[in-house]
């Protein structure tokens, strides 16, 4: 918990940080077959939040999303910076093509509000809890074009219990770009507007460190 609350710049940061740290556990996934723990659970407990528009309730503030923090705060990315870049980018046109498709938007709400509230998932990151939110994103978001398409590793990307991963992931992303849209932001800020943001999030990052938030 923070001792202030983090202003509008700053909460539309995090739910973009939220975007940026499941772009890295999906390229994690990809690349290594295995991701950090703390940020995929924060990550996928995330999901079920739903109609909450605060950052600290819906993604857990800076510490649920710290991962994603440092791709915005970086002054000049790396390839792989900018290939979770295209990932967050797609995430936010995924969630944008969403908003603009009732069916689509209908059907994976009531999904995500039937497991919420019949509590079928224990623990989002166990098996099972990934295979359902896997499956959620296959049958909703993922009919949605052009398809976010991740890359990595041959053997990662024809394991079964790695796609579900990443899938699931995915649909925590597109989750966070969601949020992130209703916070006011938008493509074009990553684009034009990095300078602004990346201040805001090493200022996150530095209160964060000091125990502010």
């Amino acid at each position: 918990m923070s001792d202030r609350e983090p202003s509008q710049d700053e909460q539309r940061v995090l739910a973009l940080a939220g975007v940026c740290q499941c772009a890295l556990l999906a390229q994690e996934f990809a690349r290594r077959g295995h991701a950090q723990p703390e940020p995929l659970r924060c990550a996928l407990e995330s999901i079920l939040v739903l109609n909450q528009n605060d950052t600290e309730r819906a993604l857990g503030g800076v510490q649920g999303v710290y991962a994603g923090l440092p791709d915005i705060a970086r002054k000049s990315p790396d390839p792989s910076a900018v290939e979770r870049l295209r990932y967050v980018i797609a995430m936010i046109d995924i969630q944008k093509r969403l908003r603009r498709d009732s069916a689509v938007a209908s059907r994976l709400r009531s999904q995500l509000e039937e497991i919420r509230d019949g509590k079928t998932i224990q623990d989002p990151v166990s098996p099972e809890g990934i295979a359902v939110f896997a499956d959620i994103y296959s049958a909703t978001v993922s009919l949605l074009t052009p398809k976010i398409i991740i890359r990595g590793s041959e053997q990662h990307l024809k394991d079964e219990t790695i796609v579900f991963k990443v899938r699931a992931v995915l649909l925590a992303g597109v989750r966070a770009a969601y949020l992130f849209h209703e916070l006011g932001g938008r493509k074009w800020q990553i684009l034009l507007g990095r300078k602004k943001l990346a201040d805001s999030a090493r200022r996150l990052l530095d209160a964060y460190s000091m125990g502010g938030y």
